[in-house]
């Protein structure tokens, strides 16, 4: 049998598909093409499995709402204390125990100051405190008042709000709860209903203390 000759265009053709392979080998770094895509699937699929964990659990603390105060404890102090606290108004600490049935203050509205010992108590029992001071206008006030009004007909949150007579803390108001504190300059009251409701009633000492 005569021996299959080949042409000058297919060693070529040969030489060229060769040389072709070698460059893409090398660029590819001498895997071939197939399995280099599926390293490269790999790679993509692992990264996304890792932005989905960094996500669920490692986005980094949640942004609370207010000041963390460092907490001074809950001792209860004979109603002629007057403690010292570490933030103006106070968020926790030494506080009065009224007895009478009635250890905490009854929440509300006051229109008279209450004293600051006796509503670190209604902190710790959970809910909030609301302090205005003369710079307060009377819109202000009006607001406040209603919505601790309206708290006051619900099951889930305690308000109190009164205004304040202690040591000058360069707002109109403050909003406190336990451990936490708020400045406003003005009545915002989506942002105290934000205050609120990330700082429950659940996170206080005693959440299940009355009145």
């Amino acid at each position: 049998m005569a021996k299959r000759r080949t042409t000058g265009v297919q060693r070529r053709n040969r030489a060229s598909e060769a040389a072709l392979n070698r460059r893409v080998s090398q660029r590819s770094g001498g895997l071939p093409i197939d399995l280099r895509l599926l390293v490269v699937g790999g790679i993509l699929v692992l990264g996304a499995v890792v932005l989905g964990i960094f996500l669920l659990f490692g986005g980094g603390a949640r942004q609370r709402v207010g000041t963390n105060i460092p907490d001074e404890g809950g001792t209860h102090v004979p109603q002629t204390t007057i403690p010292s606290y570490n933030s103006v108004p106070a968020t926790s600490g030494p506080h009065w125990n009224l007895g009478n049935g009635v250890a905490p203050l009854n929440w509300g509205v006051y229109t008279s100051p209450v004293p600051e010992p006796a509503a670190v108590h209604n902190l710790e029992h959970g809910g909030i405190v609301i302090w205005y001071q003369k710079t307060a206008t009377q819109d202000d006030i009006d607001k406040l008042t209603q919505f601790t009004q309206q708290a006051q007909n619900t099951s889930d949150y305690k308000v109190l709000l009164s205004p304040w007579e202690g040591k000058d803390f360069g707002h109109p108001i403050a909003v406190t709860a336990w451990d936490w504190l708020l400045y406003l300059d003005s009545a915002d009251i989506d942002q105290i209903r934000n205050f609120q409701t990330d700082h429950p009633v659940s996170d206080a000492p005693e959440p299940l203390g009355g009145p």
